[in-house]
């Protein structure tokens, strides 16, 4: 019989390969599946400026962006200029829309003719802590 801990952050951890392996495994596995199926993705250029991330719900008086799309995740991705490589963040769509109504809805998108909530990146980059 192995017996498992459970550590602060919530991991069971074992010095057996065979487990460990088959846990990491399995989150790969949950990745390629989120990868492989739809995903809606957005770019915001002004987070780094302001430190938020616009989540469309609207746009020219009809429901846009994550309010008719049909993918199960978001990604996001936080632009930084001078950054050869971009940070992702991949969430749940499901989510995104449950913790989206925290936050104040302002105009934005091409011509201010846009409607979305604006996230603290902060938010969705604790969501894992």
């Amino acid at each position: 019989m192995v017996r498992l801990r459970l550590d602060r952050t919530g991991v069971k951890h074992t010095n057996r390969f065979d487990l460990d392996l088959k846990f990491g495994q399995s989150k790969e596995n949950e990745l390629q599946i989120a990868i492989e199926g739809q995903v809606e993705c957005k770019a915001d250029r002004l987070t780094v400026r302001t430190g938020n991330v616009y989540v469309e719900i609207e746009s020219r008086g009809k429901p846009s962006g994550i309010m008719v799309t049909t993918s199960k995740y978001y990604a996001i991705c936080l632009v930084v200029e001078e950054r050869k490589k971009d940070i992702w963040i991949l969430i749940p769509t499901k989510l995104l829309k449950k913790i989206m109504k925290k936050f104040p809805i302002k105009a934005g998108g091409d011509r201010w003719t846009s409607k979305g909530h604006i996230i603290p990146k902060c938010e969705l980059l604790n969501l894992a802590i």
